[in-house]
Order: structure tokens, then sequence, then C-alpha cells
């Protein structure tokens, strides 16, 4: 359809759509209208949709344009996509390996069987490989496979292999499980000389516990006054849980009959605090496993003198004492009148050992003499200090019948004051008896 605008029309833009251009007067409906007047009310109307035009040109319909342009955008869409394809392509020919998925934490009874599974992407012609290690990684791992070949030569180990396109999976069983089977296993792809991509896996064994010999010592030695720690550790899973406690279940130093935990501190260490401690490791599975460590507590020597003073008759034998207590064990030795006194001639001097470090050091005075009686010192000594304590012997007519050592001499002399002695105690007895 062409269409004419008048010259006032001409310097603007009105581009009027074809259904728009035939615009009937509302008025006058039916008739043929001016067309300068059709023209000006349709301009009127939609001037904001108008673009200029020639004075006379033909509308063309707006169709075939839509068509060119869905053709275009089809287009478009369809080398985004070839590219998009080709991109991916490319990347994945470049991409690195990387492991997607690896089994979670195992828990398995010893006699059991276990599966482990990593699968790798874009695994390419790289090696991948399992490996062991203890859980704290204090050990050196062991290699368990590489690519798809065992390491091991345990016929309880199996590895399967499968391989899709450029993704891989390798399947590690463990059959027959035993304690020593526990650990970390990691799977590996081994990318260059320097570099790796791991991921790993905890396997748990339930067994009893067990205590560990190289984490504590049987005997531990502290000066009175220091400070202890007494250590234990196990393992076994569950894990195990340690308690303390001494022996004939005293109180221990902290207070309580027991205590939990790998580490008993004492503080400030006494004598009384020395003796047998036992740790005990336990999870419920299996019997619990039980430790003794000795403490020694160095303290400086205590002397306690059983009878201070002993009383005893010319030419009868007679024992002085002194009872040592000290740790580490004391030299003892033996004064009178600031001299030492050795074993030989009138003395036997000699040391009975006994628990709880005590030492009773026993003097034998044979025949007693009149220069045989006064004070005598016990002195004892180790490398953390020394003590000493006095006693006394002096003389009485009548012999000492509590002691044990009593004996008779040969000399006649002695032999008529033994006999006198005990007529007298005799005599004495029936006086007594009479009265009575």
């Amino acid at each position: 359809e062409r269409v004419c605008f008048p010259k006032y029309l001409r310097h603007r833009s009105c581009r009027i759509a074809k259904s728009s251009i035939r615009l009937h007067h509302p008025a006058e409906e039916g008739r043929q209208q001016n067309p300068t007047k059709r023209i000006t009310h349709a301009y009127n109307n939609l001037f904001s949709s108008a673009q200029c035009l020639a004075p006379c040109r033909t509308v063309r319909s707006p169709l075939p344009r839509m068509w060119l342009l869905r053709m275009n955008l089809l287009l478009i869409i369809t080398l985004l996509s070839v590219a998009l394809t080709l991109s991916n392509a490319q990347q994945a020919s470049t991409a690195s390996p990387s492991i997607v998925f690896i089994s979670p934490e195992q828990i398995k009874d010893i006699g059991e069987q276990v599966t482990l599974n990593c699968s790798i992407a874009n695994v390419k012609n790289y090696i991948v490989g399992w490996q062991k290690s203890n859980r704290d990684r204090t050990k050196e791992s062991n290699i368990i496979s590489l690519g798809v070949q065992l390491a091991v030569t345990e016929d309880r180990f199996r590895l399967n292999f499968t391989k899709e396109n450029n993704a891989a999976n390798y399947v590690l069983e463990i059959h027959d499980i035993v304690n020593t089977d526990a650990g970390l296993y990691e799977c590996q792809i081994q990318v260059n000389s320097t570099s790796k991509i791991t991921k790993t896996v905890e396997l748990q064994v339930r067994h009893p516990p067990m205590l560990l010999e190289n984490q504590h010592t049987n005997t531990l030695t502290k000066a009175e006054g220091e400070d202890a720690q007494l250590v234990c550790r196990a393992e076994g899973y569950p894990r195990p849980t340690i308690s303390w406690r001494r022996e004939y279940n005293a109180i221990l130093p902290i207070g309580g009959q027991t205590f939990t935990g790998n580490e008993l501190r004492l503080n400030g260490l006494r004598r009384e605090d020395r003796g047998t401690y036992y740790c005990t490791a336990d999870n419920g599975v299996g019997r619990a496993d039980t430790k003794t460590i000795t403490l020694e507590v160095e303290f400086a020597p205590v002397i306690r003198v059983p009878r201070p003073k002993v009383a005893q008759a010319l030419d009868y034998d007679i024992e002085v004492e002194c009872v040592v207590q000290a740790f580490p064990a004391p030299a003892i030795s033996w004064y009178r009148d600031g001299k030492q006194i050795h074993n030989g001639g009138s003395y036997s001097i000699s040391q009975i050992g006994s628990p709880d470090d005590v030492t009773t050091s026993v003097v034998k005075i044979h025949s007693v003499a009149a220069e045989h009686y006064g004070d005598y010192v016990c002195k004892a000594t180790n490398k953390v200090g020394q003590a000493e304590a006095r006693l006394n012997l002096f003389e009485q007519n009548v012999p000492n019948i509590n002691y044990s050592g009593l004996k008779w001499t040969n000399d006649g002399t002695s032999t008529r004051k033994v006999v006198l002695g005990h007529m007298l105690i005799v005599v004495t007895t029936l006086l007594l008896a009479t009265l009575l």
C-alpha cells in the first residue's frame, strides 16, 4: 500500500504500521475521508511510534524480518554449543587427575573382611597406588599396591581394577582382618616426581587394650619434694581408658583410691608416696591390661633407737641396735667415745634389711668389760643427707636375762658372779612368792 504525506509532514520520521494508516474517522464510518485529514489523524494518534518517511513509500509487512531474526538466533545458539563442546573436550584433554571418591572410615572385628574403594577421574596414564601407615604417622609407610599390582604377598590382600572412558576404580580388599591391619590407608596419584594427590581412609579394628612398653618405665626415682609424672599409654579399639591405683588400694597422694587418665601427676613428693602403682587399660573388649610402676622417693636417713639405755652385767654378751629408714640405702657406722668401732675382737656388727627401706644395724658386744660401758653413736649417711642417734650401755650387777644372747663364760671368777647373781634372783623370787 502506498501512502503519501503532505509537505509539512515530510521533515519528520513517521513509519506508520499498515493497520494504523487505514483509519476511519469514528464519526463518519463508511464514508471516504479527505486523505490529508486521514493521514493527519493517524499521525496525531501514532506520533510516538513513527519514523520519517519519503513523500510516497510502500509499507512492507514485518513477517519476513522476524523469520530471518529467528534463523540468525538459531545459528548463533548452534555455533555457541559447538564452541562449548570443543572447549570442554580441550579442557578434558588437559585436566589434572583427581580422587572423586574414597571409602569412609571402616570399623571391623578381627577375622572380618573390609573393602576400600578409590575412584579416580581423568586417570589417563597416571600411576595410582595404596599405602598404609599407623594412626600417628610415626612409622614408615608400607606400600600395599602400585598400579594394578599388589606389593604385598599375603593372600589376604586383593586388588580389583576397573576403567571406563577416563575414570578408574581401585578397590582394595582385606580378608581375615588382624589387629595389625588397623591404620590409615592412603590412595595416591603420582602426578610427577615431586607431587602427588592423596586421600585417606582409616580402618579401625576392635581389639583388647595393650599397654605400650616403650611409653613408660617400670621404675621412677625422684627426690623428696620434687614432682613426679607417671605415664601409661595404650592402644586398642575402642580407645582404652587408663586408670591408676596404689598397692593394697592405698590412698593416692592426690586423694582417692583411683584416678583416670594417661598421666598421674604428683607434686611435692613425700617419702610416704613411694611404693607400687598400677595402671590399667580397659576398653570393654577382651581382658584389661595392667602394668606396675614403682615410685622411689629419695630421702635422708631417719634413725630410731628401740632401747636408748641398755644395762648388762660384766662378762655377759649384749646387743645395741639402731633402726635406719632411708633411700637410697645408707652407709651405717658405729662410734664409741668418738672412735669408730669395727667388726672383730669384742664387736660383731651386722645389718638386716627389711621392706620400706628400713635397715637394722646391730652391734654385739662379747663378754662386756668395764671399758665397754658408755655412749654409742649410730650414724647413717646417703647421698641425700645424714643422721645420727646416741644410746648408752651401763653396768648393773644382775645380768640382763631379757637379752636372748645371754651366755655363761668359762672364767672361774665370772662363774661365781653368775651363780651368786642367779641365787640372788631365786631368793628374791621366793621371798616375793611367800609374801604373796
